[in-house]
């Protein structure tokens, strides 16, 4: 088939699919105004349709990012910011390279750490959750449990938080290996995990557990025990920990 006959049947399949929606459309106006058919009241009508989709599609969105109640203990063995006997338990499933997880720490993150997990109500467990298109997220990922296994939980999340802070340019383990030298992590250690990979399957692990939870996209979220997907604003995490704390309270 040549260009030019090949270009043709291209443009007459893009009239042919106006076509169908415009016919479609002039339809649906006509069902949602079928008092006339005049050319307002068909106008009118379609954009009665394009609301009616449009609310429609909001609805099942708000109804798919409503929390959900998990049941059991998903904290596994990961890193632990607070105190580990505080009331309420939040998991983590994040990527460092993730915008929206980005958004999460510069956002809500400072608001519960400050007003709860500092307090003594709420523990923050950080699971990994690096996603293929992400090319920094996972040695982010394996550098800062590879500092976590030399220092503790401390530690990891001084490293959690400088490589948030630094992700935008990319992970560079030059400087990240520095920053953790400089919070007490020997530097030769660091570099047989890192280069080894020692924490691969660990981190395949919480994969593998975000999956079974239904998390296919990060940041997701446990909230004593409710799923919360995405990068919610604080009110959201507020209300669930709130009523956690009041439930237990009241027992």
């Amino acid at each position: 088939m040549s260009t030019k006959n090949s270009n043709a049947g291209l443009i007459a399949s893009i009239i042919f699919a106006s076509v169908v929606i415009s016919g479609s459309l002039v339809f649906f106006g006509l069902k949602y105004f079928d008092k006339g058919t005049s050319q307002e009241e068909i106008l009118d009508g379609i954009q009665a349709y394009v609301d009616n989709q449009e609310k429609a599609a909001q609805q099942a969105q708000e109804e798919e990012n409503k929390p959900k109640l998990i049941e059991g203990d998903h904290t596994d063995d990961d890193p632990v910011l607070g105190d580990k006997d505080a009331p309420i338990t939040i998991v983590e499933f994040s990527d460092y390279e993730c915008p929206y997880c980005g958004a999460f720490y510069n956002d809500a993150y400072p608001k519960i750490r400050s007003e709860y997990i500092d307090t003594g109500k709420v523990k923050l467990v950080f699971r990994d959750y690096p996603l293929s298109f992400h090319p920094n997220a996972y040695p982010a990922a394996l550098f800062a449990e590879c500092v976590r296994d030399q220092k503790g939980d401390g530690a990891y999340f001084a490293v959690h938080d400088q490589i948030f802070e630094t992700i935008e340019n990319g992970f560079d383990y030059d400087s990240m290996s520095k920053f953790a030298v400089g919070i007490g992590a020997d530097q030769a250690q660091l570099k047989t995990c890192f280069d080894s990979e020692k924490f691969k399957e660990e981190i395949a692990q919480d994969q593998a557990d975000g999956q079974a939870l239904g998390i296919t996209g990060t940041p997701g979220f446990i909230v004593d025990g409710w799923a919360v997907k995405g990068a919610q604003p604080f009110e959201s995490f507020q209300q669930i920990i709130e009523a956690g704390l009041a439930e237990k309270d009241a027992n």
